[in-house]
């Protein structure tokens, strides 16, 4: 399972030395990137700085100890928001894998079953199923050669993410698209002529390789391209690759076809969740910034405009809804930032001065937030939380002779601010500090973005004016209000098209048994993915969309086909009184 980034305007700060100052901005278009996806995880995500799919970054252990310290729960937003992704992936979902289904059980006969089996068990198998002497032997076996191929794939994605990493985008788009046309021209002309030769549909060969050619050439384009493509049509194409995909997939034999998903699903499991992970380490790289946009891995739908995501307050929607404009400041060298005059910093941007000055014996309000916020807006600091200690003054704090007492303790004076290091690094440019913020002026406030902890300034009435965030450099990025709220905005979910390919292969070897059997997999899958959707909702994280449905899908095939079937045909063969 379970993210292309959105567009939206950003604004990078870079304050004095390492931080710069906003008044060196300098407008550049922003390109869009990938937000955090894969083949086999689910990004539910608005179009907006993430992810559901966008957040997963890991940037400082601050962050993740206070992104899970915060109580889980799930608001109605929340729960109407999850239904209204239910209502948008559900439709392609359950298409797909009824035309999985149907192309599994029609276009095939027992003389290309057999074929594709022993093609199937050439190529993949290590250990011949076939030859198996008792169930026992065919399930361990299966096991065994699942396990192989599951190596394989998670080798692979290890190979992506590397890729990925040292931005070689050239070659993983490249590859991407080859194995995409291979599919489309390959497999999908193996479908259809399997078809033909089924059904006897008179085609001459030329029009046929010309038909081919053309389908696979408008498929890629669609799917990594897509400019001046209807949606829809993009759309289309990715449906087309899970269905073929699947119907080959289908020539696995049993044992196999049920040990690889199953196997699958705990991958996919521990491929999203745990920390080395392959595809939690790629879901944390596209949601860095400037990430690179790696198209043909994820099924959009789009959402109703109504439906906003959750974990943004509700008067800062309009912080997401922008054009992909994005101000990158410059740098500047150390010698400049040595010689940089007081009336330089002093020009630095600050919070909404305090209008009412007869309102002074009200304390100002201290919150913490990171030394590199605080010192683009030149706000007075006042002390150093204890959890920041270690990281601001290391020789002193790991030293021999380390005092029991905190090193350093809020100021009683109003206005006077601790030491801190000259030249700070990027991680103490991250590390929170306790500042001290204008009485009747503007406001900082901590917010949750799928997991990720960054702040949102609000002016003096309250209004939500810009949403911070400090990357891994110690920049500090600011996603600005648009004036052009009538501007296109996109509100999606992202499904991974392996979810797609692998539901559709449980439902096509479920429906070559019995329509019952097809029926009760389906409907469990589409159950499992809206409780995957609403895990998503309440923990605002990329989640596996395999597990939890292909699991219970594996259970009610042998439940149907062992308990129910049976049971439903005594009771239409044999009359029943109540």
């Amino acid at each position: 399972m379970s993210s292309a980034r959105v567009n939206v305007p950003e604004t990078s700060i870079s304050s004095t030395d390492k931080y710069g100052t906003p008044s060196d901005l300098e407008q550049q278009q922003m390109s869009p990137t990938a937000a955090a996806s894969s083949m086999n995880y689910m990004s539910l995500q608005s179009d907006e700085r993430d992810g559901l799919m966008r957040a997963d970054d890991d940037d400082s252990d601050d962050d993740d100890s206070e992104g899970s310290s915060e109580s889980v729960g799930m608001s109605l937003e929340e729960l109407l928001y999850s239904s209204s992704s239910y209502n948008a992936i559900a439709k392609p979902v359950t298409l797909t894998m009824i035309l999985a289904a149907l192309t599994v059980v029609y276009v095939n006969t027992d003389e290309t079953l057999a074929a594709g089996q022993a093609a199937m068990a050439q190529a993949y198998q290590v250990w011949n199923v076939s030859g198996a002497s008792s169930s026992s032997d065919a399930l361990a076996l299966s096991l065994a050669n699942a396990l192989v191929m599951v190596t394989v794939i998670c080798c692979m994605t290890f190979v992506i993410v590397g890729l990925y990493r040292f931005r070689c985008m050239m070659c993983l788009i490249g590859y991407m698209m080859f194995c995409s046309t291979t599919l489309l021209g390959v497999l999908g002309g193996n479908l259809m002529q399997t078809a033909i030769y089924i059904y006897k549909v008179p085609v001459d060969k030329l029009s046929f390789a010309i038909f081919l050619l053309n389908f696979a050439i408008v498929g890629v384009t669609a799917v990594f391209y897509g400019k001046g493509i209807p949606k829809s049509v993009t759309q289309g194409y990715l449906i087309a690759t899970s269905v073929i995909l699947a119907w080959h997939l289908s020539y696995f034999d049993a044992w196999t076809t049920w040990t690889l998903l199953f196997m699958l699903a705990l991958y996919d499991l521990c491929a999203v969740l745990t920390p080395c992970g392959p595809l939690r380490a790629l879901v944390n790289l596209m949601s860095q910034e400037d990430s690179p946009e790696m198209p043909g891995l994820l099924f959009e739908a789009d959402l109703p405009p109504e439906a906003k995501c959750p974990g943004i307050p509700k008067s800062s929607t309009g912080l997401s809804r922008a054009s992909s404009t994005k101000s990158q400041a410059t740098s500047r060298s150390q010698e400049q930032a040595d010689t940089e005059t007081p009336a330089a910093v002093a020009a630095a941007p600050t919070l909404t001065e305090d209008v009412n000055a007869n309102n002074e014996t009200d304390e100002d309000p201290i919150v913490d937030i990171p030394l590199a916020i605080a010192k683009v807006y030149n706000l007075a600091i006042v002390a150093v939380p204890q959890n920041s200690l270690r990281i601001m003054y290391p020789q002193r704090y790991n030293s021999s002779n380390v005092s029991s007492s905190p090193l350093l303790q809020a100021s009683e004076a109003p206005g006077t601010e601790v030491n801190l290091p000259e030249d700070p690094s990027p991680l103490q440019l991250r590390a929170s500090v306790s500042v001290r913020l204008p009485k009747q002026g503007g406001r900082i406030e901590h917010v949750s973005r799928r997991g990720r902890r960054v702040y949102l300034e609000r002016d003096r009435h309250g209004n939500p004016k810009r949403i911070l965030w400090v990357d891994r450099q110690g920049k500090v990025f600011a996603e600005m209000k648009d004036d052009d709220d009538d501007a296109p905005q996109r509100n999606s979910i992202r499904l991974g098209l392996g979810d797609f390919i692998f539901y559709s292969v449980l439902v096509a070897k479920a429906a070559q048994y019995s329509f019952a059997t097809f029926a009760a997999c389906m409907l469990v899958i589409l159950a499992g993915l809206g409780g995957t959707l609403v895990l998503l909702s309440v923990y605002h994280h990329a989640l596996p969309a395999l597990p939890i449905s292909i699991l219970f899908g594996i259970l009610f095939y042998v439940v149907t086909r062992l308990t129910i079937e049976p049971w439903i045909e005594a009771v239409l063969t044999r009359p029943v009184y109540v």
